[in-house]
């Protein structure tokens, strides 16, 4: 004998299906570390903190190349996957946590996210080959 779907079970599998929402995003140049993304400097005896112009540069870059990928707008909470290329354009070391809060902003730019504070997980590692991307984000919506 076989069990009878409810009206809400038949909706949610065959007229409302859930399909996870994802992007993939690539960006062609490594963004700053976090450690740059401000200069501070004391105006009228107050300190007054403005964004760097390397990180506003990379910034307008990033946002125009995210939204040259046409990249659907991910709603609601949110998973966060970035890689990035290690050693990119430099020998010097940099520490991968530097990485996410320029690409979380871009994002949010970008109009891809509503807002970085919707991050339930965000994950940052270094890759060997990215075939000539700086950076591989994965932006998955947590259901």
């Amino acid at each position: 004998m076989t069990e009878r779907m409810t009206a809400q079970q038949y909706r949610e599998q065959y007229v409302e299906p859930k399909a996870v929402s994802s992007a993939r995003i690539l960006i062609s140049v490594m963004p700053p570390s976090a450690n740059g993304l401000r200069k501070s400097f004391i105006q009228d005896g107050k300190v007054v903190s403005v964004k760097s112009k390397g990180y506003a540069d990379w910034r307008k870059a990033a946002v125009d190349q995210i939204k040259s990928q046409c990249v659907d707008k991910i709603s609601g909470p949110y998973r966060l996957s970035i890689v990035a290329q290690r050693n990119w354009c430099s020998k010097r070391a940099r520490d991968i946590d530097n990485v996410i809060k320029p690409i979380s902003d871009a994002l949010v730019k970008a109009g891809v996210v509503q807002d970085d504070s919707l991050a339930e997980c965000v994950t940052a590692r270094w890759a060997d080959d990215l075939q000539g991307h700086a950076v591989v984000i994965d932006v998955e919506v947590c259901r």
